[in-house]
């Protein structure tokens, strides 16, 4: 089986851009970096989208938001059963979908629903202490997702091509 120069300049920068990011995320006491590859995912998922960087950042900032709105209002006893869960999580799936589709057409669905869920699954394992830094926390580890593991790893896949190309290049020039 013959494998392309390109799957494998793609998989040494993006297995080092996650080594970077581990690290940085590790350093930095970032603990979720669950939210950095599901941010990521998306982005490379969307065909790696350099023009709505923009609109997804501000979308996964909305799903944070709402994932917090959703939290809280499942904190309201009416609203913690099945039946009242289940009309506010199909009320605040159609207030998104109404949203950018009128007013916030610069929104981008699933980037603000993965981050609408990736917050509820993390609130709902952990107790949170600071609401302010949790926020933050997650909001950065989503950006570092992005630009570390996503961006970072298509100029490092680059600049690797072509260093293997001049050490090709040298190399078949050894042997004439």
């Amino acid at each position: 089986m013959k494998i392309s120069k390109k799957v494998w300049f793609d998989s040494i920068g993006v297995g080092l851009c996650t080594l970077i990011y581990s690290l940085i995320m590790t350093g930095g006491g970032l603990w979720m970096g669950s939210a950095a590859f599901i941010a990521v995912s998306y982005f490379f998922g969307a065909g790696f989208p350099k023009d709505k960087i923009w609109n997804i950042l501000i979308s996964f900032a909305l799903g944070i938001v709402w994932g917090l709105i959703a939290f809280r209002f499942l904190h309201v006893s009416f609203m913690s059963g099945l039946i009242g869960s289940s009309i506010m999580f199909g009320i605040m799936t159609f207030i998104v979908l109404f949203l950018q589709g009128t007013i916030m057409k610069f929104t981008i669905v699933p980037a603000w629903l993965i981050a609408w869920g990736t917050t509820m699954l993390i609130l709902s394992n952990i107790t949170i202490h600071s609401w302010g830094l949790f926020v933050f926390q997650l909001y950065l580890s989503m950006l570092l997702g992005i630009f570390v593991i996503g961006y970072a790893s298509g100029i490092l896949s680059i600049r690797v091509l072509f260093l293997c190309s001049i050490f090709l290049t040298r190399r078949s020039l050894q042997t004439y």
